[in-house]
């Protein structure tokens, strides 16, 4: 297996993390309508975050290269900074 795919599902791990983190934060507003929109959209990072990581896993023990793991470590970081930006708002 390529490092690339360990830094990748690295970092899905770490967006599910902080995926888990806004959820809990949202659960105070959970119940009003725009607390719903926001868990739901949390829910769907969570759900991608995991999906990514099983994806990568099955990639990464199947040889694929560099080819695919550098784009895709590039995606990985592009979500995980904007789920980052989503958590620093949650805490507002």
């Amino acid at each position: 297996m390529h490092v690339m795919w360990y830094i990748d599902i690295a970092l899905a791990v770490v967006q599910a993390l902080i995926t888990v983190l806004i959820i809990r934060n949202y659960a105070s507003i959970g119940f009003r309508g725009l607390g719903k929109m926001l868990i739901s959209l949390s829910v769907i990072l969570l759900i991608e975050s995991l999906f990514m990581t099983t994806v990568y896993y099955v990639w990464a023990i199947n040889g694929m290269g560099m080819l695919i793991s550098l784009p895709a470590l590039i995606i990985t970081l592009f979500n995980v900074i904007a789920v980052l930006m989503l958590y620093l708002i949650s805490r507002m």
